[in-house]
C-alpha cells in the first residue's frame, strides 16, 4: 500500500530532472506535492498520491485546479507531468495566455456556484433544464472553435 523508497527516488529524480523547483513527500510516500516554477508569474502545481490499489491519483493544482485521474505508475505520472509541462511552457509565451487563466478560473468558480446552487437550493426542472443546455452550448462552441483553431506546433 505504501510505494517503496525506490518508487520515491524515481518520482523524486525524475521530477528534478523535469525542472521541479521543489518536491514534499508527505505520509510516507503517500502523497506528494510537486512545484513547478516555470516563471516569475507562473508556477504549475500538482498533488498525486497513491491509491489502496497502488495506482496514482494526480490532481494539478495550480494555476488552476483540474483532476487528471489515476494512473498505473510513478512513469506514467512523471510522463504526464512533462507533457503537462511543456504544453504550459509553450502556451504562456502566448499574448492570450493572461486571458485563459482568467477563463480556467472562471470556469472553476462557475463550477463551484453550480455545485453550491445545487446542494443548498431547490432548483427548477425548468432552472436544471436551462443551465444544463448552456453548458451544452458552450461545449459545443468549445469544439467548434477547437475544430477550427491550428494546433499549437512544438
Amino acid at each position: 500500500m505504501i510505494t517503496s523508497s525506490f518508487s520515491g527516488d524515481i518520482i523524486n529524480a525524475s521530477l528534478r530532472q523535469l525542472g521541479a523547483s521543489s518536491i514534499k513527500e508527505i505520509r510516507n510516500g503517500i502523497l506528494y506535492i510537486a512545484k513547478f516554477e516555470l516563471s516569475e508569474e507562473l508556477c504549475v502545481t500538482y498533488v498525486f498520491n497513491v491509491t489502496k490499489r497502488n495506482r496514482y491519483f494526480l490532481q494539478r493544482v495550480t494555476p488552476y485546479p483540474i483532476s487528471h485521474g489515476d494512473f498505473t505508475s510513478a512513469q506514467e505520472v512523471v510522463e504526464f507531468i512533462r507533457k503537462d509541462i511543456q504544453k504550459f511552457r509553450n502556451a504562456q509565451n502566448s499574448h492570450n495566455f493572461p486571458k485563459f487563466l482568467d477563463t480556467t478560473n472562471a470556469m472553476v468558480l462557475f463550477s463551484h456556484a453550480v455545485e453550491l446552487l445545487f446542494l443548498e437550493r431547490n432548483v427548477t426542472p425548468e432552472d436544471l433544464d436551462s443551465i444544463y443546455q448552456t453548458i451544452q452550448d458552450g461545449l459545443h462552441r468549445i469544439k467548434d472553435i477547437h475544430d477550427r483553431a491550428p494546433k499549437v506546433e512544438k
